[in-house]
């Protein structure tokens, strides 16, 4: 199976779409009730928080950036997906890779030998192709960042990329001195698309950040009728996952829920405590998903 299936069922086994974040901050870094307490072993947090949440989800994301300061940081992010397969979650491996082709390939044959069913990319390199070519060869599925919700990705997504193809619709085409542009998260997404990557990123839209319904209905025109959506943005950050199943199938899309679960009650949350959360979040989202189909 690839990662599409393997994502498909373990939603329909453990009947959730929750993807728990894993990115605890140390106490030192000052995230307050966001962060770890002092003196604690993240390997031993992280696995108890782990075992907490399993049952109300179907995925783990942990973002490797949290695990540098680490000199065994790699190793405890092996031991913790192999924890995370036993338990039956599928794993993303947050890195979003962004270079040359040697590098990307470096980069997603560690994160197999970390255990992850998934890796993230960020795709401004220009050389998605061969990226998803590379982890399609090891079993490693591809997700490509497409529409952050960030303040300062606004700019971003609407820079004009030069084209030389017919896969774009004659609506989204601007021309500039006779040649042909399109905005850049169109591109992205119609990329995404042709190269066949597992999935894209698409922050979640609420009233605080710039992500449109417009914007999310033309990605879906291009992602066709299979591609999963990750969704970040859901819980602490404000987003709205209902948004994105007017567009996608209810199952397609992976909610990505970090800080809500991980410090639901400060810093110092119990597994008792990210559980309870995860099992909300789980019938939240399983409501408004019913309500939706």
């Amino acid at each position: 199976m690839g990662f599409r299936e393997d994502w498909l069922e373990a939603v329909e086994r453990k009947n959730s779409v929750v993807c728990a974040g894993l990115d605890p901050a140390e106490c030192e870094m000052g995230r307050g009730d966001k962060g770890l307490p002092p003196n604690v072993n993240k390997k031993e947090w992280s696995l108890a928080y782990l075992e907490a949440i399993a049952p109300y989800c179907s995925a783990i994301k942990p973002n490797i950036q949290y695990w540098k300061n680490l000199s065994d940081g790699m190793n405890n992010l092996g031991e913790i997906s192999r924890l995370a397969r036993e338990l039956g979650l599928v794993v993303i491996d947050d890195s979003k890779l962004a270079d040359i082709d040697e590098t990307n390939d470096a980069g997603i044959y560690s994160a197999k030998n970390r255990g992850a069913d998934a890796v993230t990319v960020a795709p401004f390199a220009g050389n998605l192709e061969q990226t998803i070519k590379q982890g399609k060869s090891i079993g490693v599925g591809i997700i490509s960042m497409c529409l952050m919700s960030n303040p300062e990705y606004e700019r971003e997504k609407n820079k004009l990329v030069p084209i030389n193809s017919d896969d774009y619709n004659p609506q989204d085409i601007i021309v500039v001195n006779g040649v042909n542009y399109v905005r850049q998260y169109v591109q992205l997404a119609c990329d995404a698309a042709r190269f066949c990557a597992d999935g894209i990123v698409i922050g979640a839209p609420s009233q605080k950040n710039h992500i449109r319904n417009e914007e999310i209905e033309n990605v879906r025109r291009y992602a066709g009728e299979n591609m999963l959506v990750l969704l970040p943005g859901v819980g602490a950050q404000g987003g709205e996952a209902g948004a994105i199943w007017r567009h996608f199938g209810t199952d397609r899309v992976i909610v990505n829920v970090g800080r809500s679960l991980m410090f639901s009650e400060g810093s110092d949350s119990t597994p008792v405590e990210q559980a309870a959360a995860a099992r909300s979040y789980q019938e939240m989202l399983n409501n408004l998903r019913t309500k939706a189909a």
